[in-house]
């Protein structure tokens, strides 16, 4: 899962990555975000294909959410089955964005029952963009909220001595096709899922 995130890099660094030049520039630093938070995301404007930067709330609500009955947001999703959950199958066909992110944090469970935090980052590069999904819904005043919930994929390389799961990293050269509003077949979106992980490297504390 991926539960904890980081940002506290210079913006500019996050526009650059992310290639949206026009990005907020006067964010504090956030060195750990947590679920029911704010975050930064990029996102295509369906029109125009225009990639934009947003604030969603961490905490994903299915489309068909009622604002008079509480629903407990979904922080993650599985990358393998997100095309086929029923809360998650038409945003990952059609609403999908990029988080940046510094790094991530993960928890090793211990002999004895204690647990040692791990950060992970991508060795000599500032930002990463994790995979997100976002939904519009209503709040109980009848205000639009944009949610999202970050990809998972089961964990690899030195991840995976730490904890089963870890964020869908994605590379640039496949931020177009996974913003663009108009690549909505599933035989398009599938490949995209299964990305094969970046080496990461991880940091004690």
């Amino acid at each position: 899962m991926c539960g904890r995130f980081a940002l506290a890099v210079p913006r500019r660094l996050v526009a650059e990555a992310m290639g949206v030049p026009d990005m907020p520039q006067n964010i504090p630093d956030r060195p750990e975000i947590t679920p029911g938070e704010l975050v930064e995301g990029i996102f295509a404007a369906r029109q125009t294909g225009r990639h934009m930067a947003g604030l969603f709330r961490w905490g994903f609500l299915p489309s068909f959410a009622k604002s008079d009955r509480p629903l407990r947001p979904m922080i993650n999703a599985r990358a393998e089955t997100a095309l086929d959950k029923p809360s998650f199958r038409g945003a990952i066909r059609y609403r999908r964005c990029l988080l940046p992110a510094q790094g991530f944090y993960e928890w090793r469970t211990d002999p004895g029952g204690g647990k040692t935090r791990f950060f992970a980052t991508l060795p000599e590069t500032p930002v990463m963009a994790l995979a997100g999904i976002y939904e519009r819904t209503l709040t109980p005043e009848g205000e639009a909220r944009d949610t999202v919930a970050i990809l998972t994929r089961p964990a690899a390389s030195a991840m995976a001595a730490i904890h089963d799961r870890m964020p869908l990293i994605l590379p640039p050269e496949i931020f177009r096709d996974w913003l663009d509003p108009l690549l909505t077949e599933r035989q398009d979106v599938a490949p995209l899922l299964a990305t094969p992980p970046p080496e990461l490297q991880l940091v004690e504390g």
